[in-house]
Parts: structure tokens; sequence; C-alpha cells
């Protein structure tokens, strides 16, 4: 949901000291999960703050992590706030509210802004601050500097600039890109409990790096890792992808 934050000050204060910190502690909010990107800070009577919020909670300080907790503190000394719920960013999916999750994937694309994780049992992205930091870590930042690398890539090969060393980069499993985007699947599913999915890339015009075995009429893809044949799963009622169990991975090459 589209909010704004007012900020009323208690006190004069210097325009550039401000602004430092209001930037710091979005920044902080959106590495937490608790924000998304495309936000902004907007100088009137009084400094507005224009977020989007993954869910109706998303603010509260009880998910305050130490970086959000410390540039809240200041705000608070100089400013009281008050938050207002603009309306719905249609930018913006439904976020998942399960109590459990029996499979994650993990997928994003380069006009993404949202969480990076979905539900395969709603179908619904998950907050990023309702999952597990990873190892050595203490905020999402380099999780969010993943999915921005990954955009950049694919904006590349949307665009036909640098086509094929942006291609190898989202389709190569042993890319430096997918390397990280396992690794992060990897951990999260170990912290998480449950299985999470990573997405491989189906640029289907990249050469022959992506391979076919036909079964039984149904044309499914070879896993890039194993050399095994995925096997076609429904996730949900619309959505059916290419699965290898063994790997962990999801493929939307082609469907029949």
């Amino acid at each position: 949901m589209f909010c704004k934050i007012e900020l009323f000050p208690k006190k004069v204060i210097e325009n550039d000291e401000v602004e430092d910190l209001l930037w710091t502690f979005l920044n902080s909010l959106r590495n937490s999960g608790r924000i998304l990107k495309k936000y902004s800070v907007v100088e009137g009577e009084n400094y507005t703050l224009y977020v989007t919020l993954p869910k109706e909670d998303s603010f509260e300080e009880k998910y305050d992590n130490i970086y959000v907790k410390r540039d809240r503190a200041k705000i608070k000394k100089l400013f009281d706030y008050k938050l207002t719920v603009v309306g719905q960013n249609v930018e913006c999916s439904e976020y998942c509210c399960c109590k459990s999750r029996s499979a994650i994937e993990m997928q994003t694309y380069f006009a993404d802004i949202n969480s990076i994780f979905t539900c395969c049992d709603c179908g619904k992205a998950i907050a990023l601050y309702e999952v597990p930091y990873l190892d050595k870590q203490d905020d999402h930042y380099y999780l969010l500097s993943w999915q921005e690398n990954f955009a950049a890539m694919d904006r590349l090969w949307y665009n036909g600039t640098y086509e094929r060393y942006a291609a190898k980069q989202l389709v190569d499993p042993t890319s430096k890109l997918n390397k990280d985007g396992l690794e992060i699947a990897k951990q999260i599913s170990s912290k998480m409990g449950c299985k999470v999915y990573y997405n491989i890339f189906d640029c289907l015009d990249f050469g022959k790096k992506i391979k076919f075995d036909d079964v039984d009429g149904i044309r499914l893809r070879v896993c890039p890792i194993c050399g095994k044949t995925m096997k076609r799963k429904k996730f949900l009622e619309d959505y059916k992808v290419d699965v290898c169990e063994e790997c962990s991975l999801t493929s939307e090459c082609y469907k029949n």
C-alpha cells in the first residue's frame, strides 16, 4: 500500500542534517524489507516521506532491526510523525499471510519492486522482514543487491544491449549471478525450514544452452545442473512450471 509519512518538527532544524537522516532512515527501512523501492522525500512546509509498504503493519516498531531502531530514535527526537494510507500502489502485489509455507519460489525481473520470494501455497509475495537474514548479515542489503544485479542483467538482455553477456549471466547456473542466487535460496531454505526453489531464466534464443526432452507428448526442460529431465508441477491453479526437486530449480521455459 502507498503511504505518506508526515513529519512535524519539534524544533528548528538544519535542512542538510534532516535530509541525510531521512534518507538514511528510508534506506534502513528498505534494507530490512519494511518498505519497497521507489520511495521519496518531499520538502514543503514540513517534510513528507512517500513509501510503499508490503503489508498493513510493515511500519510498526516491533519489526525494527538495529539500524531502523537507531534511525527512528533520532527522528523521534526531532519530529512527531503521522502515517496515512493514500491507496494501493498498482506496482505492488498482494503479500502472503500464510501461517506456514510448504515451499517458496525465488524469482525476479527488471521491473519488479516486490520481494524475490513467493509463497507456493497462496501464490503471493513474502514480505522480506518475515524472512531471516543471510549468514553474517544484519539486514537484507546483500539480498537486495543481488535483486538489483539480476534486474540489471534482465534489462540488458531485454533491451538487446550486451545481449549475449546478459543471457549467459541469466541462463548459465555457473555464472556469478546464478551462483549467488542459488546460495541465497539454499540459506533461506535452511533458515525457514522449507523448500526454496530457484527459478532459472528461460531465454529460449540462447543457443543450445537450454535443452528439452519430450515425455508423453510434453516438452520438459532438462535441468541445467544435474542433466535430468525436469517434471511438470502445478503450484497454483493457473501456474505450472518445470521442476527439478533434486537441484531445487524451477523453469517456465516451455508450457504445453
